[in-house]
């Protein structure tokens, strides 16, 4: 069977998870257990306009409706507005690079809030916008002039990294750590009253086992799996590529719940360990291979549809050489909307995992590069089209972008 080829971007059964205290059954055994999907391509009409590529569509984010999805242009400090709907650029709302009401060029974060206001964020500025493109308040974090709990010396820089804002736009939430160390915090930060704390998020701490440092006079690298900080419906949900586990957040109560899962088609996480420190290339190599060889977990997909999350695995395959495209089993996890752990599955015709996914209407939109076109591919799970009647991919959605 020929598999699907995606791009990436630089993922008898008893089912049970739990808090790390109590288990809870599935109960209903595997609702994968017969996954199909049919999948098709759609492609986005630009009109007489340029919908810039060149660093796919990290910088993008969906409004609420999912009706508009928004791709912020570094180039040209542009925001596409893309109806979703009817498949075509239909404005383009332009930001200052510099000056007051600049926005900068390298960003962070590019989230849509309601009213059609936009949170950029960088390390150095981070603000709301307007649609007009005036700066409506200033979120820049200036570690000397807050009150945070626990933040030891060094690590204020990092205040912004993977910034969330809260719903009611009071608070500010990220994930602080040092760079070095790779470690990571959860920040709960005030607002008004320039106040915080770092709360530990110990469950994650896997991923650290698998940074490594290359530091000689010649070079410094880093390979580091990633760290996953996402919101659904007011609850905010960190995970890490490391491991299967995830944690549920509650801004308000500052509860934290630590899920664990117990998989049968995957580990349920790394287990092999890397050195963390080498001092040349070869080595680096050698143990970046180790770890992107074993098991990793992206981000939860949240289907408001069907009110399921789902999760995709992936174990990489051994690289051939530097020119051949480096393939993966892929893997997928569903849960119900309280996060219980319903199903798991392994796809045999994927090679890779769907990049940037987000599901629409109860169908899964993962984005391909169509001759320099923006473009999507619209998974349908369930279906019940056979294997025969599934279109092949064109010979855009086969090339592989491994950034």
């Amino acid at each position: 069977m020929k598999k699907f080829l995606l791009p990436i971007l630089f993922a008898p059964l008893l089912l049970s998870c739990g808090d790390g205290s109590e288990s809870a059954d599935a109960g209903s055994g595997n609702v994968l257990e017969d996954f199909s999907f049919s999948v098709d391509t759609v492609v986005v009409d630009p009109g007489e306009e340029i919908i810039n590529l060149s660093q796919g569509i990290r910088s993008s984010d969906l409004d609420e409706s999912k009706t508009h999805f928004y791709l912020f242009d570094p180039a040209t400090t542009t925001i596409n507005k893309i109806s979703l709907d009817e498949l075509r650029l239909v404005e383009q709302i332009p930001f200052e690079k510099e000056g007051p009401n600049g926005v900068g060029e390298y960003l962070s974060a590019v989230k849509v809030l309601s009213g059609e206001r936009f949170l950029f964020g960088s390390f150095r500025n981070t603000g709301i916008y307007s649609k007009s493109g005036e700066k409506i308040r200033d979120l820049t974090l200036k570690p000397e002039e807050l009150d945070i709990e626990g933040l030891e010396e060094g690590i204020g820089f990092s205040l912004s990294n993977s910034m969330r804002l809260s719903p009611d736009e009071s608070h500010i939430l990220s994930l602080p750590g040092d760079f070095m160390e790779g470690t990571r915090q959860l920040a709960k930060i005030n607002l008004e009253e320039k106040n915080g704390k770092l709360i530990q998020i110990p469950g994650l701490d896997k991923s650290t086992e698998y940074r490594i440092l290359l530091q000689s006079d010649q070079a410094m690298s880093i390979f580091a799996d990633p760290t996953h900080f996402q919101e659904f419906n007011g609850t905010y949900f960190l995970s890490a590529g490391a491991t299967n586990s995830v944690y549920l957040y509650d801004y308000k109560t500052d509860s934290l719940d630590l899920r664990t899962f117990n998989f049968t088609v995957t580990p349920n996480g790394k287990e092999i360990p890397v050195q963390g420190k080498v001092s040349s290339p070869e080595e680096f190599e050698s143990e970046m291979e180790k770890a992107i060889t074993q098991v990793m977990f992206e981000e939860l997909l949240f289907d408001d549809q069907n009110e399921r999350f789902y999760r995709f695995g992936r174990i990489m395959d051994p690289k051939i050489d530097d020119e051949t495209p480096r393939t993966s089993d892929v893997f997928l996890f569903a849960f119900d909307k309280a996060l219980n752990l319903i199903g798991e599955t392994a796809i045999p015709e994927l090679d890779a995992i769907p990049a940037e996914a987000f599901f629409k209407d109860g169908k899964l939109w993962s984005y391909v590069n169509v001759d320099d076109e923006l473009g999507f591919a619209v998974f349908d799970f369930g279906s019940e089209t056979t294997n025969s009647e599934r279109r092949n991919p064109s010979e855009n959605e086969l090339k592989i972008n491994d950034e």
